[in-house]
């Protein structure tokens, strides 16, 4: 059961949601690894050479170290109040409807785009069998595309059990063949052909390094490790306990892709002579040629449809959960959680709604950006970060409301929360002025449509009959005497300063310097001002927290009531 403010009184009613307990380490690994390893390691270690020589293995290892700090944030908060689709309802609760449904809509598009992003690379994987299926502005392209991310959508009608034994099964998968591809091409290294037409080795570049970690779809190959947090609340207790879990899925994922993938860039950075200039196969599957390892170029190519396949799977089995919550809040339409819509034969779990509603969001992002990988996957990583950000002043702005725990530890939640939300501005200011005025574009595209569909459903009744959600919105009118507004007005403005100093910072040298410190001028600002600004909003409205499994005896007379929503 989870527990949810009664529009008509104000009070709390209970209401069923499926948060049975389990899910394995080995499920949740599933999860987070099979969101990590999907297209990335197929198409990023060569957007990264390109950026940065041969010093790109430096970008996968910054950006494997951010992902860690942001995920320790993460961790950290999804354990003290572990919650199915937490990445929504704590934001929610801590900070109001507004931020919530900004950090809504960059998580909806985000999710359903990486659906999106891998139905691209499943495509480009049989381009090699099909050559009419690598050119975007042939019609063949797009009705594959379009095709994959359908089946993506479908294949998570599975009921749950059937979903996560075959999701688990295929991450062991999609594991084995680039760690096999990685230690077979570092052996036969003597055996490759460097006659390659087509090599081009651009200028070591630090400054290329950091860039990369964004444009060259790094911090794309990383999104994913979140999947065990967007199922917080459905992971078993027994034994080492849902927190231990949690924490050996996450960080244990992200280590290991991080080495994975630095070995894979050097590999590449190594290997990149053989390239043929043949854009219908991937890298690695000329790197085999070269090497004449046929077994394992048949497996690359096999491999360059099912890995992006397990990764879009995992996203769009994640957003699932994370709509429901959103709409059991009443921030989008309240019809796409009920049984008749999240279930099938009133028994299954599968949110076919919810699935429907992201095809549709994955095909506009498909024709927003014309099909190009590298452009969708630029957006996808900005918008991660964005979202990333939030949880660090969740769990700040929570503080003594979480479960206690000691006084060195809070000191060492709040500094590394305020290091990943500045870090995250900077990668954000170095992501490239381009690519950070398409993804708030896009962001702001869709704050837009969940603040207003609800204005107009009220003012067309005819539309009210389909749309059914609150009006959020109307706060910004007393935006003065409302916390919940004044905290969107921060994360608004923090958001719009970093475009403005980006494109500042493209300029020139100087203005790059003086942009970057104020860029962290305005992370530590906003992320305080956010924190206040949470804490009054929390003092109007008690936030309702779903109980961990060792919150033992410290549910004081002064506590802030929890719910009983992750039992």
């Amino acid at each position: 059961m989870s527990l949810q403010r009664s529009k008509r009184t104000g009070g709390l009613v209970a209401r069923p949601e499926d948060e049975r307990r389990r899910l394995s380490v080995y499920h949740l690994v599933g999860l987070a690894a099979g969101g990590v390893i999907g297209s990335g390691w197929l198409i990023g270690p060569g957007k990264a050479y390109e950026r940065a020589g041969s010093y790109a293995w430096l970008s996968w290892l910054l950006g494997g170290l951010l992902t860690l700090l942001i995920a320790w944030v993460m961790v950290e908060l999804g354990t003290a109040a572990p919650k199915t689709g937490g990445l929504v309802f704590l934001p929610l609760q801590s900070s109001g409807p507004l931020v919530a449904t900004v950090v809504a809509a960059g998580l909806w598009i985000l999710y359903a785009a990486n659906a999106a992003g891998e139905a691209i690379a499943m495509t480009n994987g049989l381009a090699w069998k099909f050559p009419g299926l690598h050119d975007p502005a042939r019609t063949p392209y797009w009705i594959c595309t379009v095709a994959f991310t359908a089946l993506i959508c479908a294949v998570n009608l599975l009921v749950p059990r059937i979903f996560f034994a075959f999701n688990s099964a295929l991450t062991v998968a999609k594991v084995a063949v680039p760690v096999l591809t990685c230690v077979l091409l570092l052996v036969s290294a003597s055996q490759l052909d460097g006659t390659g037409v087509s090599a081009r080795h651009p200028q070591p570049s630090v400054s290329g390094a950091l860039a990369a970690v964004v444009d060259g779809g790094v911090i794309f190959a990383y999104v994913g490790f979140q999947g065990p947090l967007d199922f917080a609340g459905n992971i078993k207790r027994r034994g080492m306990g849902e927190s231990a879990r949690l924490r050996w899925a996450v960080f244990g994922t992200i280590v290991g892709s991080t080495a994975l993938y630095t070995a894979l860039q050097f590999v590449y950075g190594n290997h990149v002579g053989p390239l043929t200039g043949n854009s219908l196969q991937t890298p690695w599957g000329q790197f085999a040629m070269a090497a004449q390892m046929n077994v394992l170029l048949w497996v690359i190519q096999i491999d360059a449809v099912a890995s992006p396949m397990g990764a879009g799977l995992v996203f769009a089995h994640s957003l699932t959960r994370e709509v429901a919550a959103l709409s059991r809040a009443h921030l989008t339409h309240r019809g796409l959680q009920t049984s008749r819509n999240a279930s099938l034969r009133g028994r299954y779990d599968v949110y076919w709604l919810v699935l429907l509603v992201d095809f549709v969001v994955g095909v506009v992002m498909l024709v927003a950006f014309r099909g190009d990988w590298g452009s969708l996957t630029s957006v996808i990583g900005v918008l991660a970060l964005v979202v990333y950000a939030v949880p660090g002043v969740v769990l700040v702005a929570l503080g003594d409301r979480l479960p206690e725990c000691s006084s060195g530890r809070r000191r060492l939640r709040v500094g590394l929360a305020v290091l990943a939300f500045v870090l995250i501005g900077l990668i954000l200011y170095l992501a490239g002025e381009g690519n950070v005025l398409r993804a708030m574009a896009t962001l702001a595209a869709g704050c837009v449509l969940l603040l207003g569909l609800p204005v107009l459903s009220r003012r067309r009744p005819a539309l009210g009959r389909f749309y059914d959600a609150k009006e959020h919105v109307t706060a910004f009118r007393e935006w003065r005497a409302r916390p919940a507004a004044q905290a969107a007005l921060v994360l608004i403005g923090y958001l719009l300063a970093l475009l403005l100093f980006t494109v500042w910072g493209s300029t020139g040298r100087t203005a790059k310097i003086s942009g970057g410190c104020l860029v962290v001028v305005a992370a530590c600002a906003a992320f305080w001002g956010l924190v206040v600004l949470s804490n009054r909003y929390m003092s109007e409205v008690a936030p309702l927290l779903p109980r961990p499994a060792d919150w033992a005896t410290q549910a004081g007379p002064s506590r802030t009531p929890v719910s009983a929503a992750s039992e």
